[in-house]
């Protein structure tokens, strides 16, 4: 049978809830809070988790996070008001399954849990790789192999969407640190002490509801990898900190004196400019240098647009395997239209496109009319100029410089590109070299 844990501290929901999902079969557990929610996840290991965003002790979104960040993978549905919505989203961009805004439409959430929970293999078929045959690419994999044979601390920089924690883990499994525990830790997910307890564990006593003593990341991942991601964001005293432990290997538990000693490797990831934040005072100068021993740069997927055709071949499998549905045929004027784009959200923009129309549409063939019904970046369906101009700059890039090529892709006649290329100000010589 399987279990659904309930967490909301209105207690009628959780009794609402309760009763219907136990006449679809489910064992149903239910917690007033997320202290409580995080206690009876780790002791019953839930098939799912439906839970309210927003809650006194402990947000959902928080025991979201504090859950991936200890190794356990549960989905999420988060029930949300209209006013706390952009929270839901951005947990859902994080990795959570769906959100629901109140009140809830159960027959919805009836039909949501059971495409979640139906099989075992799910959660195995989430599972994502780093993919590419291009240059770019090719360095980079081989950059992560010379990087996992020591263990240096590594910092990842790249704009979002790149796969920046695909990398830490690649890293990880390659190296001889693979047989213990990776450990994903979002620093901007947790509040300033939430998240210096979390990583240094505390004492019992150290402040209320201590009520025994609790190792911290550091501890759980000796002799494995820590991976700090959106590491810019560290409060000043957790930079101080996490210095030392660079620094010297050893810490002390928040509310203790002892010293523990452990053995971690660090792997720290940012979209920030940490140069330009340690020049402002923001970060420290010392923390940066012992971060910054192996530099890793992702590129964006305008720097290597020629893996978009096996980038969206393993996306369509992935997503129709988890979701149960056919493979479709994917046209080449589909992907040709795909390389128009400028990709700002990078690899996670091109994922959550693919799966909307896969899960809306269920189509049998990808084609580039989909693209011009279901979005709003594609072609004439957008009104934007600077959408426009974007795909101008993104088919010239791809061009390189072409204006022939150019107008071929685009569909567009040579003189109305050559008109939109003046009015635009765009230098096609600039992408000759791209």
């Amino acid at each position: 049978m399987r279990t659904i844990l309930v967490i909301d501290d209105k207690e009628n929901i959780r009794k609402v809830l309760k009763v219907i999902l136990e006449k679809e079969g489910y064992r149903v557990l239910t917690a007033d809070g997320g202290e409580e929610g995080l206690q009876l996840a780790a002791d019953f290991l839930p098939d799912l988790i439906i839970s309210d965003i927003r809650m006194d002790d402990l947000g959902g979104k928080e025991l979201f996070h504090l859950l991936k960040s200890r190794g356990i993978s549960i989905p999420f549905i988060f029930m949300t008001a209209f006013a706390s919505i952009e929270d839901a989203v951005s947990a859902i961009k994080e990795g959570a399954v769906d959100y629901l805004t109140k009140p809830v439409d159960y027959e919805y959430l009836k039909k949501t849990i059971a495409r979640m929970i139906r099989t075992p293999k799910l959660e195995n078929s989430r599972k994502k790789k780093l993919i590419g045959s291009s240059p770019v690419m090719r360095k980079l994999l081989e950059r992560i192999k010379t990087v996992a044979s020591s263990s240096s601390t590594v910092l990842i920089t790249g704009e979002s969407g790149t796969g920046k924690e695909l990398i830490a883990r690649a890293i990880h499994e390659e190296s001889e640190r693979n047989q213990n525990g990776f450990i994903p830790i979002n620093c901007s997910a947790l509040s300033e002490s939430l998240l210096e307890s979390e990583l240094f564990g505390y004492e019992k006593g150290a402040f209320t509801g201590a009520v025994v003593q609790k190792q911290g990341f550091f501890e759980t991942a000796h002799r494995g990898t820590l991976f700090l991601d959106e590491v810019s964001e560290l409060s000043p005293s957790t930079q101080v900190k996490l210095l030392r432990v660079l620094q010297e290997h050893t810490f002390t538990r928040v509310g203790g004196t002892d010293f523990v000693d452990v053995d971690v490797r660090i792997i720290a990831a940012t979209n920030k400019n940490l140069e330009e934040l340690v020049k402002t005072g923001v970060f420290r100068h010392d923390l940066y240098y012992r971060l910054n021993v192996i530099p890793i740069n992702t590129p964006s997927l305008r720097e290597h647009l020629e893996d978009l055709e096996i980038l969206i071949d393993a996306i369509i499998k992935r997503i129709c395997l988890f979701e149960n549905i056919s493979v479709p045929v994917v046209e080449e004027n589909f992907i040709r239209t795909l390389k128009t784009y400028s990709w700002p959200g990078n690899i996670r923009e091109l994922e959550n496109l693919i799966e909307r129309l896969l899960i809306l549409n269920h189509p049998e063939r990808l084609e580039e009319t989909l693209l011009f019904e279901e979005t709003t970046i594609f072609g004439a369906a957008s009104g934007s100029v600077e959408s426009e101009r974007d795909r101008i700059i993104s088919a010239l890039r791809l061009c390189g410089g072409n204006k022939t090529e150019t107008s071929k892709i685009l569909a567009m006649p040579r003189r109305t590109l050559y008109h939109k290329i003046n009015k635009y100000s765009i230098l096609p010589e600039e992408y000759k070299s791209m």
